[in-house]
C-alpha cells in the first residue's frame, strides 16, 4: 500500500557492475511499492545499467565517466580529463529533473552526482554494500546525512551509519520463497563470475572439470563466464557429451540459477548478499585488492559464519577446488549446514524496506 499521493522524484546515481546497479534496483522497486514516485537512474553508457535497466523499465541518463582505482596512467588521465563533463552533465540533470531525492549506490557515476546534490543541498543518502567502502562512499560519507551500510563499524568514515543488511532484488526474494527444486541424485553447480565474469574463474574451473572427470555424472553446472571468454569455454565443454553444462555470458535469471544450485563458486561482491537471502552454501574468491579489500572482508564474513569457504585468489587452483567440491558434494549434512548458516544471517525485515522506512521519516518525505 502507497503511504502518500504526494509525487516523489528520485534520482539513484551509481552503477557499472551488478554489484552496484542491482541493490539500487532493489530499492527503487521498494520505493515504487511504498510511494507514489518517479525514478530515474544515472549511470554509464558502458556500464551493466545501460543493459538492464531498459527491462526493468526506468530511464538512464548517461555521464562520461571511467575508473581511477587500479589503473594504468594512461587511463587514469583520460579518466581526468573527462570529469569536468561528468560534472556538467550531471548538473543539468540535476537542475532538469529536480529530484526530491538523490541515492548514491557507488561506482564511478555516483561521484559526480553525489557531490552536486550535496552542493545542491539536495536530500542525499548513501547506500553501501561492502564491508569495506570504494573511493566514492569513503569521500563523500562525512558529507551525508544518511548512509546505509550491511554491517556495523563503520562509523569512522559515514556521517549518520543505519545497519540495515543489503538490498535484495524482489526476484531474488521471491525465489527464496519456492519449492526447493534440487534432487537428491545430482549436485548443481553455479559458476558466477559477476557481470563481466572472472577469467581465473573460469580458466582455472574448466581445469576443475578435468580432475572430476571420474565423478560427472553427477554433476551439472551452470556457468556465467562475462563476453570475453563465452566462446572458448562453451568449446570446452563439448569434450564433455556427458556432462550437462549451461554456458552464458550474463544472464538476469541469476534468481533460478541460485535456487536449483548446491553450490555457488563466485566472486564476493554485493552477491554475497543474495547468496545470504537465497541461503545457498559458497566458494568465495575474492577480487584482490579490490577497494579497501572490501571482497576478502565480505567474504570472511560468511567464512566466519560458517556459510562459506573462503579462497584467495593466490591460493585458487585446480586440485584444491577439485578437493573442495568433492568434499562437499559427498556430504549433504555440511552443504545442509552451510546453507542453514547463511540464512540465519538474513535480517527478519528486508533492507530495502528499512531503508524506505527510514529514508521517508527522516526527510519527512
Amino acid at each position: 500500500m502507497k503511504s502518500s499521493n504526494k509525487h516523489i522524484r528520485i534520482l539513484i546515481a551509481g552503477g557499472g557492475t551488478g554489484g552496484h546497479l542491482f541493490p539500487g534496483l532493489a530499492i527503487a522497486e521498494a520505493f515504487k511499492d511504498k510511494v507514489n514516485c518517479s525514478i530515474r537512474f544515472v549511470g554509464s553508457k558502458r556500464g551493466i545499467e545501460s543493459r538492464v535497466l531498459p527491462d526493468y523499465g526506468f530511464q538512464l541518463y548517461t555521464i562520461p565517466v571511467a575508473g581511477l582505482y587500479r589503473v594504468g596512467l594512461k587511463k587514469k588521465i583520460l579518466s581526468l580529463l573527462k570529469l569536468p563533463f561528468a560534472f556538467l552533465k550531471s548538473l543539468s540533470i540535476l537542475i532538469t529533473y529536480r529530484p526530491h531525492l538523490v541515492l548514491g549506490v557507488g561506482g564511478y557515476a555516483s561521484g559526480p552526482v553525489l557531490a552536486l546534490a550535496i552542493l545542491l543541498r539536495k536530500k542525499v543518502i548513501i547506500q553501501e554494500q561492502n564491508a569495506f567502502p570504494g573511493l566514492t562512499n569513503r569521500i563523500l560519507g562525512k558529507y551525508v546525512p544518511l548512509a546505509f551500510v550491511p554491517f556495523s563499524g563503520l562509523d569512522s568514515i559515514f556521517k549518520n551509519p543505519v545497519t540495515v543488511g543489503n538490498p535484495i532484488r524482489k526476484s531474488i526474494r521471491n525465489a527464496a520463497k519456492e519449492m526447493d527444486p534440487r534432487k537428491s541424485d545430482q549436485f548443481v553447480i553455479a559458476v558466477i563470475g559477476g557481470s563481466q565474469g572472472s577469467h581465473i574463474l573460469n580458466q582455472v574451473f574448466l581445469q576443475t572439470i578435468e580432475l572430476l572427470k571420474p565423478a560427472l555424472g553427477k554433476f551439472k553446472i551452470f556457468h556465467q563466464t562475462g563476453p570475453h571468454d563465452l566462446a572458448e569455454v562453451s568449446q570446452h565443454y563439448k569434450q564433455y557429451p556427458g556432462l550437462q553444462a549451461e554456458v552464458f555470458s550474463f544472464t538476469d535469471s541469476v534468481d533460478q540459477i541460485m535456487l536449483h544450485s548446491n553450490l555457488l563458486i563466485c566472486r564476493a561482491g554485493s552477491m554475497v548478499n543474495e547468496i545470504i537471502a537465497m541461503g545457498r552454501a559458497s566458494i568465495l574468491v575474492p577480487i584482490p585488492f579490490s577497494s579497501g579489500n572490501h571482497q576478502l572482508a565480505n567474504a570472511k564474513k560468511l567464512e566466519n559464519s560458517g556459510a562459506s569457504i573462503c579462497i584467495e585468489e593466490e591460493f585458487l587452483n585446480p586440485e584444491s577446488l577439485q578437493r573442495i567440491i568433492l568434499e562437499l558434494s559427498n556430504a549433504p549434512s555440511k552443504i545442509s549446514q552451510m546453507e542453514q548458516n547463511a540464512k540465519t544471517m538474513k535480517n527478519s525485515i528486508s533492507a530495502e524496506q528499512m531503508i524506505v522506512q527510514r529514508t521517508l521519516e527522516y526527510f519527512s518525505l
